[in-house]
């Protein structure tokens, strides 16, 4: 029945009203057809038992008489002036037929034994039978003559004419009830469109309202149940506007915002890159120098010198300042590899891999791309951050025992993946990680979205999947 729920309104009225219409004309026809059936019955009957009852006052001295023509006459005239009369028979008080209006024989199996015994106990009043013929219902009307002592009339009145009468009434019923629903159709339609026509105009306005154009308002008219809703609706209309303005100036503050932060963040993470470059450029040229200068005096003096001890002892203050030159310079490369600079993103990473690898025994694959990438310094050095902080935190968390990395570059951006078979981040921990934004995470997300790209993490008991993915320029 869901399609009666999807039917319009203007239908929904349309159908009631003419099913109302057509129920209630059935139960009156059925009621004036059984009523007028009855009605017209008994008036048949009383109509026969007249012409019974006038047949027997004229007929009573004929039959003393013998005189059957004159029954004969009597009663064929009546059956051809009088409407409805199917035959007429006249018997004796003993039942022997004296005349009737029949062209031949009286047909076979018209009168039953028990019928035509019957006419010898009649009380004074007539008697009514009804019968099946081929032509129809009769009503055979049986009057005495004489309270039966002479004989008896009976009339055979046709029920046809009374169904004929009926049926034409019933026609005429029909064709009155089509017009009245041609009527109730045309003013239902009205009503309909009296009651659709603000609720349309009502629906056009939400419609503009929802695409922003809050000025159209529907005309409240009236105090009826439609106005009032016009009237709300007007007022809810209002309040939307002045919500929506109200969120309009709450939105572009918000942009300007987003708009500085995004300034800071750019100008933070190059004042921090900068910064890492000139400490990286201090260890590796000042600091790094000293320290070759200073493993070369010592490497003079202990050949200078006879004492084996003194000798011993800066062999071994040399092999721990050449191991100190060996980390600074790491930690240089590490806080800008040159080799960023001059060999691109693939090669840094692949580079960075491999001392990772070396230094921490963990199984690392990486997927690169055959051909050398040629992305922007900003990306390049977005991606290779968030490598090492991702390896970094595999390391002190995952405890894991493979990571696999995979740099993947299609025609429209460039896809890093980073997976491990540790023991994952619990989705409560991850949660909360992100609403206290944690530095790490927070970091790799922000360097990813600040050159428009997407970073996700997603997290299992089977090890955690990092994907950042970054437009081509």
């Amino acid at each position: 029945m869901n399609w009666i729920r999807d039917l319009s309104i203007h239908y929904k009225v349309n159908g009631v009203l003419i099913s109302l219409l057509l129920l209630l004309s059935l139960v009156i026809g059925a009621l004036v057809y059984h009523n007028t059936t009855n009605l017209l019955n008994q008036q048949t009957e009383k109509r026969g038992a007249e012409i019974g009852y006038s047949l027997a006052a004229l007929s009573s001295d004929d039959i003393l008489l013998d005189n059957r023509y004159a029954l004969f006459e009597r009663i064929s005239k009546t059956k051809d002036t009088t409407e409805g009369i199917r035959y007429i028979l006249m018997t004796d008080f003993a039942g022997n037929i004296l005349a009737h209006t029949f062209s031949g024989q009286i047909p076979k199996g018209l009168f039953p034994a028990n019928i035509l015994s019957s006419s010898l106990n009649q009380p004074a009043g007539y008697h009514v039978t009804r019968f099946d013929s081929n032509e129809g219902e009769i009503l055979d009307v049986l009057v005495p003559i004489e309270n039966g002592a002479i004989g008896y009339v009976r009339v055979g009145m046709s029920t046809k004419f009374i169904h004929q009468l009926i049926n034409k009434a019933f026609w005429e019923f029909a064709l009155a009830i089509f017009l009245v629903c041609l009527l109730a159709a045309f003013l239902a339609t009205r009503l309909a469109n009296y009651l659709i026509q603000p609720l349309l105009k009502l629906t056009s306005a939400a419609r503009q309202i929802r695409r922003g154009n809050y000025p159209i308002l529907p005309n409240a008219h009236g105090n009826d149940e439609v106005g009032n809703l016009a009237s709300v609706f007007n007022e809810m209309a209002c309040s939307l506007n002045a919500k929506e303005r109200e969120n309009t100036k709450l939105v572009n503050a918000l942009r300007e915002k987003e708009a500085l932060r995004t300034v800071l963040l750019t100008k933070l993470f190059t004042v921090q890159e900068e910064e890492r470059k000139r400490i990286s450029r201090e260890l590796h040229d000042e600091t790094g120098q000293s320290m070759v200068s200073l493993i070369a005096y010592m490497k003079l003096l202990s050949s200078s010198t006879n004492d084996p001890k003194q000798k011993e002892l800066l062999l071994h203050a040399r092999d721990v300042t050449a191991k100190a030159l060996s980390g600074l310079r790491n930690i240089a490369v590490e806080l800008r590899p040159p080799v960023l600079d001059d060999l691109g993103i693939t090669a840094a990473m692949e580079k960075y891999i491999n001392n990772f690898r070396e230094q921490t025994n963990l199984a690392v694959t990486f997927i690169q791309p055959e051909d050398r990438l040629m992305i922007s310094s900003q990306s390049a050095l977005a991606l290779y951050r968030i490598l090492q902080e991702s390896l970094t935190n595999i390391l002190k968390h995952a405890k894991a025992t493979q990571v696999d990395i995979a740099l993947i570059k299609t025609e429209q951006s460039l896809t890093l993946t980073i997976c491990d078979n540790g023991q994952g981040i619990k989705q409560a921990d991850l949660k909360k990680f992100q609403q206290k934004n944690h530095l790490g995470l927070y970091g790799m997300r922000e360097r990813a979205e600040l050159l428009g790209g997407s970073f996700t993490i997603t997290s299992s008991t089977c090890g955690s999947i990092i994907q950042v993915v970054l437009p081509l320029e």
